[in-house]
């Protein structure tokens, strides 16, 4: 295992990259204010009493940046921290959660992965166990509900079951725009609501593609000196 400097979270060694953008000051709420303030609390909490959150939520409803966002906060805090992406653990041995329960804070993306494996079911189970004696913060997020997803092991669903479980609202074309102005907004741009109404109109309306394009757009912005007006994103991006 590796710690990562500035303000990123610990991970294994693995190969994955994840954006350095992505905190709670990115994440447009929406809907979903009151599971960022829940994340908050628990986060903020100085006790040491086991906490378990469960996210629910489908592809780019913002799970992964939640996770992330949660991890570079527990860092500002002093308190270890690591990220699971199972898509990358789960070709592994089980054996590769050995000692993470000596972290203040697990973070655990893409579970419903685990399901139907025996294995990895039961290591899950057991971590649980050891986090609830350690009074350690677990936050995990998964596509479906707790009782959704294929788990076979009747202990490990119960174990799924005890903490706090939030479904997350996904965001309709006008928090789309929202979320753009609030990104665009941490990089010194103003994306003025027509601007933002054009590009979620115009460009495929998942919001890791917009990013992708305000990304693309600042850049061009940077070098031309350019505001974001309207004409200006058409040429860019090519729309």
């Amino acid at each position: 295992m590796t710690q990562m400097q500035d303000s990123k979270p610990m991970q294994l060694a693995l190969p994955v990259t994840l954006p350095d953008d992505e905190v709670f000051a990115s994440f447009y709420h929406g809907e979903n204010r009151q599971l960022v303030e829940h994340l908050n609390e628990v986060l903020g909490k100085t006790e040491r009493q086991f906490s378990f959150t469960f996210l629910s939520g489908t592809n780019q409803s913002g799970k992964s940046h939640l996770l992330y966002a949660s991890c570079v906060e527990a860092q500002e805090l002093g308190l270890t921290n690591i990220l699971l992406p199972l898509d990358q653990l789960i070709q592994m041995k089980p054996q590769v959660l050995d000692g993470i329960d000596s972290y203040d804070l697990i973070c655990v993306d893409n579970f419903e992965l685990i399901g139907g494996n025996d294995a990895w079911e039961k290591a899950f189970f057991y971590l649980f166990n050891l986090l609830d004696a350690a009074g350690k913060t677990l936050i995990v997020a998964a596509k479906g509900l707790p009782d959704t997803l294929n788990i076979k092991l009747p202990d490990l669903i119960s174990r799924l079951n005890w903490g706090v479980t939030y479904q997350l609202k996904y965001l309709n074309d006008a928090d789309k725009v929202k979320a753009l102005q609030v990104r665009a907004k941490l990089r010194g741009l103003e994306l003025s609501l027509e601007a933002g109404r054009y590009m979620v109109s115009r460009l495929t309306r998942d919001i890791t593609s917009l990013i992708d394009a305000l990304d693309q757009l600042d850049k061009a912005s940077i070098a031309l000196q350019r505001k974001l007006t309207i004409p200006f994103i058409k040429d860019t991006l090519s729309l």
